[in-house]
């Protein structure tokens, strides 16, 4: 009896070990910045350069990939990459529009982009 004890308190032991090495945290940072300071890819496997900030600045440009996952949103409606790249080209130079970018930064991709209309 006290073996078989032994044995279920190993193989939980092991079982929650093995659950440890695969979690892990995905840290996203989200950013507002001017629709102007987006510059979007020819399609949606490219890769988006943008700065961070609301409004125009000096900051550098950075550089995130799109993915597969990556959510294309127009004044809080889902949409295809091809709306989302018609909608950007209309307002880019709009200053009342804003563009939210939120960006993986284990992976620099983007998980989601959602501009206002």
């Amino acid at each position: 009896m006290k073996i078989w004890k032994t044995l279920m308190i190993l193989a939980l032991l092991c079982g929650q070990a093995a659950l440890a090495e695969h979690s892990f945290v995905t840290l996203v940072r989200a950013m507002e910045t001017s629709p102007g300071d987006i510059i979007l890819p020819l399609s949606a496997s490219g890769t988006v350069t943008y700065r961070q900030c609301a409004e125009r600045c000096d900051e550098k440009y950075e550089r995130a990939r799109l993915t597969s996952d990556t959510v294309f949103t127009v004044a809080g409606k889902t949409v295809k990459y091809a709306e989302l790249k018609k909608v950007h080209g209309e307002i880019r130079n709009d200053a009342e529009k804003y563009a939210f970018i939120s960006v993986d930064l284990a992976r620099l991709t983007v998980t989601s982009i959602d501009i206002s209309r």
